[in-house]
Formats: structure tokens, sequence, C-alpha cells
């Protein structure tokens, strides 16, 4: 509903987490994006993308790092200046191509990065490691889940990666669409963010994963109750939108005084 105002535009932490595990498992565009997809095992692999998701996302990720995803979103929303990406061929064929491609996708490494054998053992000040770290360590995890990984990959083809671009140039507000953590929601309220909770009473529980459990409500977090239709639900999301940008404004005359 927001996306209808100039300036505003989304971005799912989630995104830059699906694309790579495209890349990892060889999820096919609709098994990683079609949300009636998302809760089927894949036969492949015993498991469903969610799981995966929630699994790559929290597990592996979060547990290396518990600000990987608020780190991931910024180097995409604010990318460092002066970087560039000097292109290298990928190598489609190498046994760590799905790897390789999985931390590009993670991590935001650039082709040079992660193909590149000159480049891929030099630490990335940003992350604080190297690609080839990054590639070990989603090793690790893949192998230790599934020791014939390698045989099971074998069976979807390795392709490069998709970029999914989130941002319009002239974007001034950015809705994150799912923040999940608590750390998440802090990192946002002291950067200035606002919390908006949206809840619906009789809405169908998923299962008890953490990244499902949602956060606390804050003092001055937003909360809209979503009890009635849609026409309801926008008219919330319109007054809400107002008071954001009224509060906004004010903060902005202050500072400036």
């Amino acid at each position: 509903m927001l996306l209808t105002y100039p300036g505003v535009a989304a971005f799912a932490l989630a995104d830059p987490l699906k694309v790579g595990c495209q890349a990892l498992f060889g999820f096919t565009d609709e098994e990683a994006w079609q949300d009636d997809m998302k809760e089927k095992a894949i036969e492949l692999w015993g498991r469903s993308p969610r799981e995966f998701f929630q699994t790559v996302g929290t597990e592996w990720l979060r547990n290396h790092n518990p600000d990987h995803w608020l780190m991931r979103a910024d180097r995409e929303i604010n990318p460092p200046a002066g970087v560039k990406d000097y292109s290298f061929p990928a190598n489609l064929t190498s046994p760590d191509a799905p790897f390789a491609l999985a931390a590009q996708a993670f991590f935001d490494f650039t082709d040079d990065q992660v193909w590149n054998p000159t480049s891929l053992a030099i630490k990335d000040e940003y992350w604080g490691l190297a690609p080839s770290e990054a590639i070990e360590l989603l090793k690790h995890h893949a192998y230790t889940l599934f020791p014939d990984y390698d045989q099971r990959r074998a069976a979807r083809p390795v392709m490069l990666l998709k970029h999914r671009g989130q941002l319009t140039q002239d974007a001034r507000t950015i809705i994150i669409k799912d923040i999940r953590f608590e750390n998440e929601a802090s990192f946002l309220r002291a950067h200035q963010g606002s919390i908006w909770h949206i809840t619906r009473p009789d809405l169908q529980k998923v299962n008890a994963h953490s990244s499902e459990l949602g956060i606390d409500q804050a003092t001055d977090d937003v909360r809209l109750l979503n009890s009635g239709t849609l026409d309801d639900l926008r008219a919330l999301v319109e007054s809400a939108w107002e008071a954001h940008k009224a509060k906004q404004s004010n903060q902005i005359y202050k500072g400036g005084v």
C-alpha cells in the first residue's frame, strides 16, 4: 500500500537469502519465490524452501553473525563508494560453484572476489573474512546437513545468480518488510527507523521457528490491528503514514532550529 507513494521503496532482508539458496540447492524460481510453493517439501532434499530459508538464514548465518542480514541490507542500501566490480568469468563447472554463487548472494561479493583465485583469499574488510572463508563456512554447514550434498546437487543445473534489484534511485523512504528478530528492530530504532506491527487476530499460525516468533512492541512503535476489510486496513495504513510524515517533518524542523 505504501509503495503507491512517491519516493517509497521496499526492501526484503530475505531476498538475498532466497537468491543464495537458489544457487546452493538449485531451487526453481517458483520454489524460491511463489508463496504457494515454499511450504511444499522438495523431494530431492526432503525439506521445503521455507525450512531451508530458516536454516540457512538463522542457524547458518545469523548464528555466525547476528547482524549478518542487517549488514547485507546496508551494503545494498548504502553501497560503498569507489568499489569497482572487475569482471571475472564464472566457472560453473567447478565443484564449488554452488557455494561461490551462494556466498556472492549472501555477502554481496563481486565477481572478481569469488571467481578470481588471486582475490578469493583477500579479506573483505566489511565482513571481516575472505570470500574463501565464506565459501568454506557454507560448505561446512551443507555437508553437515547433507553428507551426500554433491550427489543431490548434481541432479539440478548450476546457473548464474538472478539478482533482484529492490531499490529505485529516487527512494527516500525504505520499507523493510521482514524484520524478525529483536536486534534487527533495535538497530532500526537506533537509526531513526519506525517499527510498525500489523497483526490479525485470526491469522493461521506457522511453525514455531525462532524467525516466526515476532518482535516485542516498544513504546514508540506503531501497532495496526488488521481485523477488518482490505479497505479498513488501507485506511489504517494511510492514517499511520500521515502521522509518520508529520513526525518526520517535526524532527527535521527541530534539527534545523
